[in-house]
């Protein structure tokens, strides 16, 4: 292979090649229909279905969790949800790349991975050749080379939605990460239930990562306090009966969370009762 030397080497102005790649040169900008790519993962019961029903319609789920019944939708089974919500179960990994190609075009506001720890498990799988996977894996269930192998195929279906100009909205379960035995962590941390390569990847991959999770409802109540003239009327915080549905957003030590914004764009560390409308907000920096 020759060297190449200054009397070698081509300028732009005398390569077609270089001269597309300088004219693609601009400020910085995004286009608007790109939608939303987020990851959003949590507990069973915590408000992920609630959550992603409010995003823009029409919808179309894409169920992997591993029945043919998906249960996680029994709580927008409503009339008004069945007009704009369509649904669909993977019976295999593969069909995921059939409903991306299928997406373009079809109309989709928003597409639903529900969810991204099943596909994982899905593709696993198919991989060890197995018509079901224990219900609880243990150590030696597959190689280290099958692991990646799954790792690797997940990444090819789950970028095959994140290339869509639609909102996309990846569900997962959530997992607490040890650093035991895994010196590429520096701390334990919770995020989405998937294996540490696949969830780094993603994490990246994606603009906005939330959690979602209850919390034992709270009210601002007056107080007095002191006596006599010293007497004095506070606001506190009490607990009370019942629950909120809540969901984490701002940076958080233990807590995997991301909101692609500029620094110092005002984010709230946690959402209650949280929809679409409250998300588009936050990234249009109006939620503080």
């Amino acid at each position: 292979m020759p060297l190449i030397t200054k009397q070698t080497m081509r300028t732009p102005t005398q390569n077609s090649k270089y001269r597309s790649v300088i004219d693609r040169i601009a400020p910085i900008s995004f286009e608007e229909n790109d939608g939303v790519k987020a990851l959003l993962y949590g507990r069973s019961g915590t408000g992920k279905t609630t959550l992603w029903a409010t995003f823009p319609k029409p919808i179309l789920a894409v169920i992997c969790s591993g029945g043919s019944k998906p249960g996680e939708l029994l709580s927008i089974n409503t009339p008004e949800y069945r007009k704009v919500i369509r649904q669909v179960t993977l019976h295999n990994s593969e069909e995921l790349l059939q409903i991306a190609e299928h997406v373009t075009g079809a109309g989709y506001a928003t597409i639903v991975l529900d969810h991204t720890s099943g596909l994982q498990d899905l593709a696993l799988k198919e991989i060890l050749g197995l018509e079901e996977l224990p219900a609880q894996k243990t150590w030696g269930l597959a190689s280290q080379q099958q692991y990646g192998q799954c790792t690797l195929q997940c990444k090819e279906l789950i970028r095959a939605l994140l290339g869509l100009n639609t909102n996309v909205v990846l569900v997962a379960q959530e997992r607490e990460f040890n650093t035991e035995g895994e010196s590429e962590l520096l701390m334990p941390f919770v995020g989405a239930g998937l294996t540490p390569s696949l969830v780094g990847w993603l994490n990246a991959a994606v603009d906005y990562i939330c959690q979602t999770f209850i919390r034992q409802k709270e009210e601002v109540r007056k107080v007095q306090i002191g006596k006599g003239k010293q007497l004095k009327t506070i606001e506190k915080r009490q607990k009370v009966k019942g629950v909120e549905f809540c969901l984490r957003t701002a940076p958080d030590p233990v807590y995997i969370t991301k909101f692609r914004l500029p620094k110092g764009t005002p984010l709230p560390d946690v959402v209650v009762d949280p929809d679409y409308g409250k998300l588009a907000k936050l990234i249009r920096g109006e939620g503080g």
